[in-house]
């Protein structure tokens, strides 16, 4: 690229460039961040650390969503629930017609009592030291932080939102100068980019599907002023992921680390009223397959899920391990290394049965997710608040309707007493409808919208819940044919299948589709890149030239761009 020339200097026809193009799709655990002409995008863990003060608080996000305690009654529930599922393997057939034999926690207990561990030699891994570090830590040497040398870690996002909250550096400037720091840490360091060479780049961020205006705001002023990219736009994440697939229309699962997402997107649009956050993923399936493995004689006594390398352990082993294939029966072998820095390390065989299915039919049964907390209910996109900065923000636009909703009642009950009574009624119900699409528009939102989703859904129900809020029963039929499963929770052999089946049993008949596909890793893709490669594949479509935003346009016209070039509704 001509680096003589600014992106404020090339016209608005200029060819996209890929490798002029970054993009950037941060996560819960992993940020994914890459040239538009990339393969794959370079994947790193999302997440700072820093020294803590001598004499200032510690603060530390943990890399495994930790447990809670659980009371006797809550214990005995989630034991039921996984009785119930074992019942249900048991009474599963496999794909040649015979019944499959299940096995039980006391088996597999039975079979690890004579695991004992090898011994090796002393590992070659170092911890990180506060005289290693300069200011910061960034990637996947944060799991090496010395404990006893006391380190703040932050993952600026959580839950698929940025993590706010009270603690030190919860703050949103804190959250947003962490980001700026891990952000161009990768450019600089993974993409050989300069920071003052961003001015001849393009960013395109990929965004949650239910997103908070504020932060996005926040956002887009740290891509064009603190980073200083010489364009950029915002993608939200469904609507990514259908460009990466290759689809026009699909209902998108998105299966994050610790977050479940889920709307329906025709034509590039995400509908607004299809969304639902749900506050379990991965992480959730992570910490119940550890919660099965104690009840099955787990032979590595001292694994601690808070511990870093203890939570990337067990990660490792239910990403490689636990499925969901009904022909896989019995006793299978797992094989692992647990290694610490400076000790020998251990090598353990191990027997696990049907625990291996149970993790992820958590996802169906989400009551057992209780074991990382009971506050998992549904949530939709939020009405939007007002803004300062936009004369004709959400608050501009509900008054206004209000109002203007008021003044046509007072004008019907007025001219009632002289007009005819069927001509007063044809005129209400026409006045009526206007001031009811005027008010709609306004509040962004059906007064509904809200209360049916603070519920706990499990995969399927969500599923189910999104489709059936579509504005037609065309668009309907279209989604129950076509449902993605994107993200690094959704790489369990079998889901699909699983999944494939709950669903034929809960669509209503009118909506039945010919066929039902379900999509995961569609063109041989990694369910964790679909999104990362829409979002490449947009960036160089002549039709996306309008969605560019200059620092120029965003400094004199600021947030109010947003709803004239956004590929959203704002």
């Amino acid at each position: 690229m001509n680096t003589s020339i600014t992106q404020e200097q090339l016209p608005q026809s200029e060819p996209i460039q890929a490798q002029a193009c970054i993009i950037i799709h941060p996560g819960s655990k992993h940020l994914r961040i890459g040239r538009a002409s990339d393969v794959n995008p370079h994947t790193i863990l999302h997440a700072i650390a820093r020294p803590k003060r001598p004499e200032g608080p510690l603060h530390r996000d943990p890399l495994l969503i930790p447990s809670v305690p659980l009371s006797k009654e809550l214990s005995l529930q989630i034991e039921e629930n996984y009785q119930v599922m074992r019942g249900t393997l048991q009474s599963c057939l496999r794909s040649d017609g015979s019944p499959r034999p299940a096995t039980t926690s006391h088996q597999v207990s039975v079979a690890n009592k004579s695991c004992n561990p090898i011994q090796g030699s002393v590992s070659n891994l170092q911890y990180v030291t506060k005289s290693d570090v300069k200011d910061y830590i960034i990637g996947d040497q944060i799991l090496y932080t010395n404990p006893v040398d006391h380190f703040n870690v932050h993952f600026p996002f959580r839950h698929g939102d940025l993590n706010i909250h009270s603690g030190v550096g919860g703050s949103l400037s804190s959250v947003m100068a962490d980001l700026e720091t891990i952000w161009s840490h990768c450019i600089v360091n993974l993409l050989e980019v300069s920071r003052a060479e961003l001015k001849h780049y393009r960013a395109v961020l990929v965004i949650p599907d239910i997103y908070n205006r504020q932060n996005l705001k926040e956002l887009v002023n740290l891509l064009l002023n603190q980073l200083g990219f010489g364009s950029c736009f915002l993608l939200q994440d469904h609507v990514a992921a259908t460009f990466g697939a290759g689809l026009g229309a699909a209902c998108v699962v998105d299966l994050g680390d610790q977050k479940t997402s889920i709307s329906c997107v025709e034509d590039a649009l995400s509908q607004r009223a299809t969304r639902i956050r749900l506050d379990y993923g991965g992480a959730d399936v992570t910490q119940s397959f550890y919660y099965l493995l104690q009840k099955a004689g787990f032979p590595y006594k001292n694994c601690q899920p808070h511990h870093p390398l203890d939570g990337a352990l067990l990660t490792r082993l239910k990403e490689s391990y636990c499925h969901l294939n009904l022909d896989l029966c019995g006793l299978r072998d797992v094989n692992f290394v647990v290694e610490r820095p400076g000790v020998p390390s251990f090598r353990y065989h191990i027997k696990v049965g049907d625990e291996l299915l149970l993790a992820p039919l958590g996802l169906f049964n989400t009551e057992v997710f209780a074991l990382t907390g009971q506050d998992k209910r549904g949530q939709g996109q939020a009405n939007a608040t007002g803004d300062p900065e936009d004369p004709h923000d959400a608050d501009y636009l509900r008054e206004t309707s209000r109002r203007a909703h008021k003044e046509a009642l007072e004008n019907q009950s007025a001219s009632a007493a002289s007009m005819d009574t069927a001509e007063n009624g044809a005129s209400a119900a026409a006045q009526g409808e206007d001031d009811l699409v005027v008010d709609s528009l306004a509040a962004d939102a059906t007064p509904d919208d809200q209360p049916q989703q603070q519920l706990l859904y499990s995969l399927d129900q969500a599923i189910l819940h999104s489709i059936e809020r579509c504005s037609s029963d065309e668009m309907k039929r279209r989604m129950y044919s076509c449902v993605l499963l994107v993200g690094g929770g959704a790489k369990f052999e079998g889901l699909s299948t699983w999944l494939h089946n709950r669903l034929l049993l809960q669509i209503p008949f009118l909506f039945r589709p010919e066929q039902t596909e379900i999509i995961v890793g569609p063109k041989e893709m990694d369910p964790s890149m679909v999104a990362w490669k829409g979002a490449a594949i947009m960036s160089c479509l002549e039709s996306a030239q309008e969605l560019w935003i200059r620092p120029s346009e965003w400094k004199k016209i600021g947030v109010r761009i947003l709803r004239e070039k956004a590929p959203f509704y704002w």
